[in-house]
């Protein structure tokens, strides 16, 4: 049999992809769906930030949001929210939503397995040869697998975190406020870093220490850091009830191209991660509404890939010439541009949303020395 579409990798990108094609006159194409995990386990904590709960946030789970954010440092700012609201997913609950809506239509087929190869046919369509050497041919191609794109280079940067739900006896947290950023000894010497917390109740919180790097950075030693810094801000009395980890590639080249209209990549490796900070599940939203919207209509599949305003690759690149050359500037520069800004206004533009003017107006309130440094001194990351 050949399918219609294939959807290569069914993480954050596939199954949107699929939950705006059930939306559209897509939906009775016959579908193949792949992916080497049964997507039956919580692996993933997705956040996100709108003026309301987006159509895909899984209905079955509790709603956890914040209107109040906190950025620590030399200083502390404290961020009321206004329309935005910050918006916490499960990804097992996410999962589970969209396994149920997938079994709900026998056209849409998932196989648990691993693709250990694919070829482009005399036909024109693609040839995926499994691990259990099963063959599947399909006209188009939704990837968000690097592996059978191109890998990510080594030399990038990149965000490292590990995370921890913990579950204290005493109430240490603030359900009401989660911290965007901690800024902690971040020194010339050390990569840019910075620990996260999501409140959920004042006794539970997922704590994170992130880190951007381009060198390799030994998970035992960010564990043992946060440990340490859980145990210095709140106690040594916790359990652990969930762990994540993971290394996001910030970037503004291109990870990956095709030549080919008939292979869509999606996700992180179709550009949909925010180079600066590593956010990706909102953007993924739109650009799979875009896919969706493109392939009803017909319109020219050379034009579904994700493009980003050439200013904001700007931005980013200039905001990752400094984590890459003077790290400890990156603390201040988050903190001006929040205090000095509305936090709303600060996160339509890391979302991308602004006009150039509402960025200007953001922009000439921070202070210009390390950004004109950054021009002198500018390369591409």
């Amino acid at each position: 049999m050949t399918y219609d579409i294939i959807v290569s990798g069914l993480g954050c990108a596939g199954f949107s992809f699929i939950y705006y094609l059930l939306n559209s006159p897509l939906k009775d194409k016959k579908i193949l769906c792949i992916d080497s995990s049964k997507k039956d386990h919580n692996d993933r904590t997705w956040c996100y930030w709108s003026e309301d709960k987006l159509d895909i946030h899984p209905n079955q789970s509790d709603l956890v949001s914040w209107k109040l954010l906190k950025l620590v440092g030399n200083k502390q700012s404290n961020i009321s929210l206004d329309r935005f609201t910050y918006f916490h997913i499960k990804s097992s609950d996410f999962y589970q939503e969209m396994k149920t809506k997938i079994a709900s239509n026998p056209n849409i087929i998932f196989v648990n397995e691993v693709i250990q190869s694919v070829e482009k046919s005399n036909s024109g369509t693609y040839v995926f040869t499994l691990k259990n050497k099963l063959l599947f041919e399909g006209k188009t191609v939704i990837n968000s697998i690097s592996q059978i794109s191109n890998p990510f280079s080594e030399s990038i940067m990149k965000q490292e975190f590990v995370g921890w739900k913990i579950k204290t006896k005493s109430e240490f947290f603030d359900p009401k406020q989660m911290v965007l950023m901690d800024f902690e000894k971040n020194t010339q010497n050390n990569p840019f870093s910075f620990y996260y917390i999501l409140p959920y109740s004042q006794n539970e919180a997922l704590v994170e220490y992130t880190t951007y790097t381009k060198t390799k950075v030994s998970k035992p030693e960010m564990k043992n850091k946060l440990k340490k810094y859980i145990e210095r801000k709140f106690t040594s009395d916790y359990d652990i009830t969930f762990q994540e980890s993971g290394s996001i590639p910030m970037s503004t080249k291109e990870f990956t191209s095709s030549n080919d209209p008939n292979w869509i990549n999606v996700g992180t490796i179709g550009g949909c991660t925010k180079p600066s900070t590593g956010y990706t599940f909102h953007t993924i939203q739109k650009h799979s509404k875009m896919i969706v919207d493109g392939l009803s209509f017909g319109k020219n599949k050379t034009k579904l890939s994700w493009n980003r305003a050439n200013r904001f690759r700007f931005y980013d690149n200039i905001l990752l010439n400094i984590a890459a050359k003077w790290p400890d500037k990156l603390p201040a520069i988050f903190q001006e541009m929040f205090s000095k800004n509305s936090g709303d206004q600060v996160l339509k533009f890391l979302n991308e949303e602004t006009r150039f003017l509402e960025e200007l107006n953001i922009l000439r309130k921070l202070s210009f020395g390390i950004f004109i440094k950054s021009l002198w001194n500018y390369e591409k990351h």
